[in-house]
C-alpha cells in the first residue's frame, strides 16, 4: 500500500513556510483588474469555518510526476488538489468543508449566503463532488494509508453507501450518478478510475488525477509532467484519445471543469501578484481548443477551487482575501466573456 506520509508532511511544512502577503493588500476585497466581476462574499469566517487550500514550496523531495499535488516547478509553488466546494445541480445551494474536532465535514447552505448551514456528514472528509442525481460523492480519510469513496443523499439522513475500500481513493465526481470517476493513488502514481453503480464494473481509465466528467466516456483531468508542471488534459478512455488542453512552463493548472454551455474550461493556476510580486493561486478560463487563456482573478490572496454556477453565468470559489488572518471564505463572481 502506498504511503502518503510525504504528501502529508509537505502540507504541514507548506503551512509554515509559505510567505505571508502584505496585510493591507490582503485585506482588500478586490483589485482594480477585477472590476466588473462583482466579486461577492458568501460566508463569514467569524461564523463559518471554511477549509481552504494549502500551498507552499516543497519541491526538494519526492517524485513530482507521481504526485497528486499540483504546481509549477519554475514558480516554486505547489498546492493540494482536494475539491472542497460544490454547487447543487439546480444552483440553489453550495456545499463546502468545515473543520471541527480535528475532522473535516460537509456543510450545505443556500448559494445566496442567507440562512443557516446544515451538516451533512459526520466522518472525516477529504474532498467531494455533487452529482446531478443530488448525491454527494465523498472521499473519507481513514488514516495515512487508506481513503474510501462513498455517497450520501445531499438532503436526507446521514447514511453513506460505500463505493470503494482498501485503497487510497480521492477526487470523486459523477455527472449523472451512474458512473463515478475517482483518483486512486498508488506507488507508481495517480490514476483515474471509473465505477458503474448499475453493473459494478470498475475500470482503470487513464493516468492523472482530479477527473471532471463531461460524459460517461470523457473527462478533463490534471497530469503532472516530468518537468514539474501541472497540465490539463481531455481524455476519452473508451476510444483512447487524449488531448493536451494547456501546458505552460511558467504556470501550473488544476481543478478543471467545463462550463454548462461547453464553451469554456474553468481552472485554477499560479500567477505572480502585481502588488506583492509573489506567486499565488488565481482563477483562469480557457477555450476547449486550448485558445484564449484568460486570468479572471488578480488578488494577492489565494483564489482556488472554482466551480460553475448552474447556468454558467456565475463562478463560486474559495479565497483568503479580505481577512486579517488569511482565513478562508466562499466568494461568488460574475462570468461573461
Amino acid at each position: 500500500m502506498f504511503k502518503l506520509k510525504h504528501l502529508v508532511t509537505c502540507i504541514l511544512i507548506a503551512e509554515l513556510v509559505f510567505p505571508t502577503y502584505a496585510k493591507k493588500i490582503q485585506e482588500e476585497e478586490y483589485v482594480v483588474e477585477e472590476s466588473g466581476l462583482n466579486v461577492t462574499k458568501i460566508t463569514d469566517e467569524e461564523a463559518n469555518s471554511v477549509v481552504g487550500a494549502t500551498s507552499g514550496r516543497f519541491w526538494d523531495k519526492g517524485n513530482i510526476a507521481n504526485s497528486v499535488a499540483a504546481g509549477c516547478k519554475k514558480a516554486k509553488l505547489q498546492w493540494w488538489t482536494f475539491r472542497t466546494l460544490a454547487v447543487s445541480p439546480d444552483g440553489s445551494e453550495i456545499a463546502y468543508l468545515t473543520r471541527n474536532n480535528d475532522k473535516n465535514n460537509i456543510m450545505v447552505r443556500r448559494a445566496s449566503g442567507s440562512g443557516a448551514s446544515t451538516q451533512r456528514t459526520f466522518r472525516n472528509i477529504m474532498d467531494f463532488g455533487w452529482g446531478s442525481d443530488d448525491n454527494l460523492y465523498v472521499s473519507e480519510s481513514l488514516g495515512l494509508d487508506e481513503a474510501k469513496i462513498s455517497s450520501i443523499d445531499a438532503h436526507k439522513g446521514s447514511a453513506m453507501r460505500q463505493i470503494s475500500s482498501n485503497n487510497y481513493d480521492m477526487n470523486p465526481m459523477s455527472k449523472n450518478g451512474k458512473v463515478i470517476f475517482f483518483t486512486r493513488l498508488e506507488k507508481n502514481g495517480p490514476s483515474i478510475w471509473s465505477f458503474n453503480k448499475e453493473t459494478g464494473e470498475l475500470i482503470n481509465c487513464a493516468r492523472g488525477y482530479q477527473a471532471s466528467p463531461i460524459s460517461d466516456e470523457e473527462f478533463l483531468c490534471t497530469r503532472n509532467s516530468k518537468d514539474g508542471n501541472s497540465e490539463i488534459w481531455l481524455v476519452n478512455y473508451i476510444n483512447g484519445q487524449e488531448t493536451l488542453i494547456v501546458s505552460d512552463k511558467a504556470k501550473g493548472f488544476s481543478n478543471a471543469s467545463l462550463s454548462p454551455d461547453g464553451q469554456w474550461i474553468l481552472m485554477q493556476g499560479n500567477a505572480k501578484s502585481a502588488s506583492t510580486k509573489k506567486e499565488n493561486l488565481d482563477i483562469f478560463v480557457i477555450k476547449p481548443d486550448g485558445t484564449q487563456l484568460t486570468q479572471l482573478t488578480f488578488h494577492p490572496g489565494a483564489d482556488f477551487c472554482p466551480v460553475w454556477g448552474a447556468d454558467g453565468k456565475q463562478i463560486y470559489f474559495i479565497s483568503s482575501r479580505a481577512t486579517k488572518k488569511e482565513s478562508y471564505n466562499i466568494w461568488r463572481m460574475n462570468f461573461e466573456l
